[in-house]
């Protein structure tokens, strides 16, 4: 078992209950730092999957941070190596990370500090429209201009149109 297995294992509540707990504990450390938020807590988004990663925004009094956690047989790079995954949104940055029991995943920082949200209804409705945003599929009307017109023959390589073949 890959130390990214345990996390990969966990059903999606477990995940966010173990990624809460994760913050909740660092937040101990936190408390009375200049970055530290007193208004806001640490709540973690419910789990949206978009291919073989499930994601969570995770609101903490000093950041908000999109995570990725792979499924399982999925080996992440080492920790510190930065992730470009493919969302619907466009190509994203992940720094791959670790919990205190090696478990890895991949982190990208949405804000910090957190001192512009004024309370944790703000935060959270932030953190619940950037994940959705990241994983929005594009409406068909957005992808219109990129569809490109083949029949069956070309698809298959049988068929060549007279642009290609020249004058």
């Amino acid at each position: 078992m890959t130390a990214d297995a345990l996390l990969s294992c966990l059903d999606d509540e477990e995940l966010v209950g173990r990624l809460e707990a994760f913050w909740q504990a660092a937040e101990r450390r936190m408390t009375g730092l200049p970055v530290h938020n007193p208004a806001l807590s640490v709540m973690a988004t419910p789990v949206q999957r978009f291919g073989r990663f499930r994601f969570s925004a995770v609101v903490t009094p000093w950041s908000m941070t999109v995570v990725a956690v792979p499924d399982s047989g999925i080996e992440l790079p080492p920790e510190g190596v930065t992730l470009r995954l493919e969302l619907p949104a466009g190509e994203v940055d992940f720094v791959v990370a670790s919990m205190d029991e090696g478990n890895r995943y991949g982190s990208a920082s949405l804000f910090s500090p957190m001192d512009e949200f004024v309370d944790q209804t703000t935060a959270e409705s932030v953190a619940f429209a950037a994940i959705d945003e990241l994983l929005r599929e594009a409406e068909p009307s957005e992808t219109a201009s990129l569809s490109i017109n083949l029949d069956r023959r070309r698809l298959l390589g049988l068929g060549r149109t007279v642009s290609e073949t020249g004058p």
